[in-house]
């Protein structure tokens, strides 16, 4: 059986790498995207990965850094991001990335605090598009 730091490691309860992995999610999603050749189902994952992209971009990076102000707002600035690193990530295979990538948002979560429903919110709309894309990139051909 698997406990937290199993899955997050032990540094991860930090805001700063919370904040840094949802980050680097989205350049992985655009790497991927980006080198989708033309197997079967390429299409479907490139497509998939794009939408993973382009909805972190859009939507949920521009939500999510007001968030991240209003998490400021409350307990100070965040500081020491980590650099993102593809170098490590790049070479796993998409699912396996973005199964490795709900488990640790799910628990890494836990670095902030549960009453704060307001940041939790935007969390699990993420969580949710990235079992979203695993669908897609499992079942869609």
């Amino acid at each position: 059986e698997k406990n937290d730091d199993d899955i997050v490691g032990t540094e991860s309860n930090d805001v700063s790498t919370f904040f840094s992995k949802l980050f680097e999610s989205r350049e992985m999603a655009h790497v991927y995207h980006l080198q989708v050749r033309g197997d079967e189902g390429s299409y479907a994952k490139h497509m998939a990965l794009g939408s993973y992209y382009e909805e972190v971009l859009v939507g949920f990076v521009s939500s999510f850094n007001t968030k991240e102000e209003v998490y400021q707002g409350q307990y100070g600035i965040v500081e020491n991001y980590d650099v993102i690193d593809t170098s490590e990530t790049k070479s796993k295979e998409p699912v396996a990335y973005f199964e490795e990538l709900g488990e640790y948002i799910k628990h890494a979560k836990k670095c902030i605090s549960e009453e704060d429903t307001h940041l939790h919110s935007i969390i699990d709309d993420v969580v949710c598009l990235i079992y979203k894309t695993l669908y897609k990139l499992k079942f869609n051909k």
